[in-house]
């Protein structure tokens, strides 16, 4: 029985349909019948619908497209990923050359003086020869070389799809992250002057002895306070630049421009049915495509206990002088067939076999807790996106009812009816407010970004070369 053919399972025949590959094997999955619900959980018929290509064009930012379009170009680590996978093509070339016939030439000069008794003596020796080796894949053992060395291929090219759309995740995620900084930055400098003012409105009435002394403490440590703030957020600011700056290869000044008003996009994106989840997700393709490669690397490992069988055939002629080499004389030739068989290894062949099979079962489990950590990832961000929106409601009421009471307590405050316990107390209630409403509208978009990319979202035909080259200001 070959050791690489073993039992199909409804997952595993699934997902060779699902991804396309060509290999005939079929794993034996621990798990049997892994089915998949018609829809996901918490969302509606409604829902589904194609993933957008380009999904990021959504969030309609310019600035946003050029900065991902510069990372895809620059970023240092996608492009070592690259060259990843162009060493795989090139393994790809080295494994299919052993299935052919391997031809060299060998063309040697030499001199050489000898010291006899009856004096010296020069001579010259001129020798050529080509040798032809061929291997006989008897058992299809080269055959699965070249079958590995694909399948490697066909993982690091999806790997290298899945770590670009890592990338663009990445850098929608810092640049809405720069975005809610900058805003919160902004609603902080209000919130400063704001206090600076009131400071100066109550230092005046205090003068008059319309108020306290506490009360100029109290407005005083707030203003202290609010300036504080704003500097550590300034702070935050430029650490989210120098990151974005990282991501699409440029020195990290920490000057990269950003917008202070985040987007608010309302619209729900389509959700593919869940049967379609592992055809969209490059990193699941990825490891499909590794283990069928530990599958091959199990069948190498088996048949390398076989013996193998060389063909190797030679001819040559010599000579004193270069110039009479090859001159009509008979060439000599030799014909030789080899066969190598292993009869004792102290057990090192049999070891290395059973070590591809258990590297095979452990990346059986891995991809299996694979494919449901990926459905666990689109179920938590389709729920974490319904309670975002009911609490981004809840907050955006709770922010008109707040500022409302900061005014309306201020100006009872500045008529004696109310004291300025009250004031402080509808003043942080505002500010919370307005702080959970910027972060909630970043998490919004973090959200989409997550099922975007959980979804397995495609993301390059935008940077093609007649695309328009966006400019990132600074």
């Amino acid at each position: 029985m070959m050791r690489n053919r073993v039992k199909p399972t409804v997952i595993s025949l699934l997902v060779a349909s699902l991804v396309g590959c060509t290999s005939n094997n079929a794993l034996d999955m621990s798990l049997v019948n892994v089915e998949t619900p018609k829809q996901w959980q918490g969302s509606n018929a409604k829902d589904n619908g194609p993933i957008l290509n380009d999904w990021f064009l959504a969030f309609n930012d310019n600035t946003l497209n050029a900065l991902i379009q510069n990372a895809l170009s620059n970023n240092y680590d996608f492009k070592a990923n690259q060259f990843a996978m162009q060493l795989a093509q090139q393994q790809v070339v080295i494994s299919g050359a052993s299935l052919l016939p391997e031809l060299s030439l060998n063309a040697t000069q030499s001199r050489k003086k000898s010291v006899t008794e009856t004096g010296t003596k020069i001579s010259n020796s001129a020798d050529i020869s080509a040798k032809l080796s061929y291997e006989v894949d008897l058992w299809g053992k080269l055959s699965d070389e070249q079958r590995r060395a694909n399948l490697a291929l066909a993982s690091a090219k999806h790997k290298l799809k899945h770590q670009e759309l890592n990338l663009v995740a990445t850098v929608a995620r810092t640049w809405f992250d720069l975005v809610s900084a900058n805003q919160l930055l902004a609603l902080y400098q209000q919130r400063a002057n704001n206090q600076t003012r009131n400071l100066d409105i109550i230092q005046s009435s205090y003068r008059l002895g319309l108020n306290q002394a506490l009360d100029v403490y109290l407005t005083q440590n707030n203003v202290n306070s609010e300036k504080a703030r704003v500097i550590d957020q300034q702070h935050q600011v430029q650490k989210l630049q120098r990151q974005l700056e990282l991501l699409i290869g440029e020195y990290p000044k920490g000057v990269l421009s950003a917008p202070n008003r985040l987007p608010l996009i309302t619209k729900d994106i389509a959700l593919s049915e869940p049967s379609q989840l592992l055809t969209q997700r490059f990193d699941i393709a990825s490891s499909w495509y590794d283990l069928l490669a530990s599958d091959a690397s199990l069948a190498i490992a088996h048949k390398k206990r076989f013996p193998s069988f060389t063909l190797t055939a030679s001819t040559g002629d010599s000579a004193d002088k270069l110039s009479n080499l090859l001159d009509g004389n008979a060439l000599a030739w030799s014909l030789l067939g080899n066969i190598t068989a292993p009869i004792f290894n102290s057990g090192r062949l049999e070891a290395a076999e059973n070590q591809a099979e258990l590297t095979l079962r452990q990346k059986e489990q891995r991809y299996l807790e694979q494919v449901y950590q990926a459905f666990a990832d689109v179920e938590n961000a389709i729920g974490n996106r319904q309670a975002l929106k009911q609490r981004y409601q809840h907050f955006l009421q709770a922010k008109e009812n707040a500022e409302a009471a900061e005014k309306l307590a201020f100006d009872q405050y500045m008529k004696g009816l109310v004291s300025y316990t009250s004031v402080l107390e509808s003043q942080r209630r505002a500010f919370d407010a307005q702080t959970q409403l910027i972060q909630l509208t970043n998490q919004l978009l973090q959200n989409r970004i997550n099922l975007y990319v959980s979804l397995g979202g495609s993301n390059t035909p935008l940077f093609s070369t007649n695309q328009t080259q966006y400019e990132v200001k600074s």
